[in-house]
């Protein structure tokens, strides 16, 4: 599959990472579960993959948004929040640090050498994440957020040069970063959720992303 040739699937990427950068980045509001239930999002997915942890994911997250159809959106957003909290705000230990640091550090602590490395990575795009210093720049969701602005710059190249930069750049992000940490991060996410929809949160951004960063090598100039 060439990427470079099929604009819709660049296009489903980006939506796709967008989605991630929400989900991870931001605690659940109930107008954003109201939306996602009421759209069916994991019923008619915009991207299907043959591996068995991808359909499971899909499958867990159809399930609780059935199962929720006629929750409460406050009463089943305060649930997600306890989840999420849990697992990646806190008060106490947190079961699934969001950071990058905490996962490739030995000290396993926030605003180490791999944040600066992401930070870095940013400015050479012209982007700076506007609580620097205060979150660090290599949480999960925000690394889902810079994917995603590549991916656009990507879909937005004036020349074939240009799409291939991006191409490159977006293969360097996930193999510098990303993929460094990705599997054990939504290993501690699916093992200590309560809930369905992290665990299936987990599963997708997995599955999804060693999928995406093996198509981008299939698309590599």
């Amino acid at each position: 599959m060439n990427l470079k040739e099929d604009p819709i699937l660049m296009e489903v990427r980006e939506v796709i990472y967008n989605f991630l950068s929400t989900s991870f980045l931001h605690s659940p509001t109930p107008s954003h579960i109201k939306t996602i239930i009421q759209q069916k999002l994991f019923e008619d997915f915009p991207l299907t993959l043959d591996t068995q942890d991808f359909v499971y994911a899909l499958e867990l997250l159809t399930s609780w948004a059935k199962e929720n159809e006629h929750t409460d959106p406050e009463t089943l957003c305060r649930e997600l929040l306890q989840d999420y909290n849990a697992l990646f705000v806190g008060p106490g230990h947190l079961l699934a640090p969001p950071w990058e640091s905490v996962y490739l550090t030995e000290e396993k602590l926030t605003f180490g050498p791999p944040t600066m490395e992401v930070r870095a990575f940013y400015l050479r795009h012209g982007l700076e994440y506007f609580r620097k210093n205060h979150e660090p720049d290599d949480h999960f969701g925000l690394e889902m957020e810079f994917m995603a602005k590549l991916v656009s710059k990507q879909r937005q190249a004036q020349s074939k040069q240009e799409e291939e930069y991006y191409i490159k750049e977006q293969m360097a992000f996930l193999e510098d970063h990303v993929l460094k940490w990705l599997n054990d991060f939504t290993n501690d996410v699916y093992q200590y959720s309560k809930t369905k929809y992290f665990q299936g949160l987990a599963l997708l951004a997995r599955e999804f992303l060693n999928w995406d960063y093996q198509n981008l090598k299939e698309s590599e100039p």
